[in-house]
């Protein structure tokens, strides 16, 4: 693998930290994860907010439109599931809107991609949305659309909301002041912060991730075959194996 055309991600960190091999399968053998319900709400659920705030939408119809438009019944198992999502996904925009609509921040960005630089690596993603309150204070969020609210605890240490605190000073010139993450399923918003030894040991976590998979080091970790997406198709997993025996 040649370095200059290699970037990381929190995706691509996160993966290979679950398990090396899984990469490997993901990254470099190019086998993808099977679509699923869940995977297609939430692509809809991030698609209908980013086309509703792009436009500066003001009211409950412009985002029951921008919804509609964003919708698609593929990867769903049955046409009833589809419409219990659809339900579901209504019901959370209908209370996200009651929640925005009295907010008075400014949305600065809405799904922002960055392109930083984490040592000798390009560092790339996509941040849901970047507000700026009437104070100045400036906020970085997550969505997420499964219906469990985490711990704060879970929140604290989640790696991807400190690389991307680390992002938006190398790329967009400021510390966040409010980290969030918003469980639209709940209408429920959590607050953390970053510490800049936190951004320094997930900055040194991720080089040394880096430096492992540019030596090819995809060792399988089958401590976790049961929560694998490929449990019965990896040559590795235990869990194929021990149900295999029964």
């Amino acid at each position: 693998m040649v370095w200059e055309d290699f970037k990381i991600s929190y995706s691509r960190i996160s993966t290979y930290l679950f398990c090396p091999y899984k990469y490997k399968l993901i990254y470099i053998d190019n086998q993808y994860i099977p679509v699923n319900a869940d995977i297609i709400f939430g692509q809809i659920i991030h698609k209908t907010l980013e086309q509703y705030h792009s436009r500066n939408g003001k009211d409950l119809p412009e985002l029951t439109e921008c919804y509609d438009a964003s919708w698609k019944n593929e990867g769903f198992e049955s046409p009833q599931q589809s419409f219990e999502y659809y339900r579901r996904g209504m019901e959370m925009l209908e209370n996200y809107f009651k929640s925005f609509s009295t907010s008075d921040v400014k949305i600065l960005y809405t799904e922002k991609s960055f392109d930083a630089n984490i040592g000798k690596y390009r560092f790339v993603g996509i941040i849901d949305r970047i507000d700026e309150h009437p104070d100045g204070k400036k906020e970085i969020m997550d969505y997420k659309t499964h219906a469990k609210v985490w711990t704060q605890e879970r929140i604290d240490k989640d790696l991807q909301l400190t690389l991307y605190a680390y992002a938006c000073k190398n790329v967009f010139g400021f510390n966040p002041d409010k980290i969030s993450v918003y469980f639209l399923s709940n209408n429920t918003k959590m607050y953390t912060k970053r510490s800049a030894k936190e951004i320094e040991d997930s900055i040194n976590l991720a080089l040394n991730t880096a430096e492992n998979i540019m030596s090819d080091n995809f060792d399988a970790d089958t401590t976790k075959c049961g929560n694998c997406d490929f449990k019965l198709k990896c040559k590795f997993s235990s869990y194929k194996n021990e149900a295999g025996e029964k």
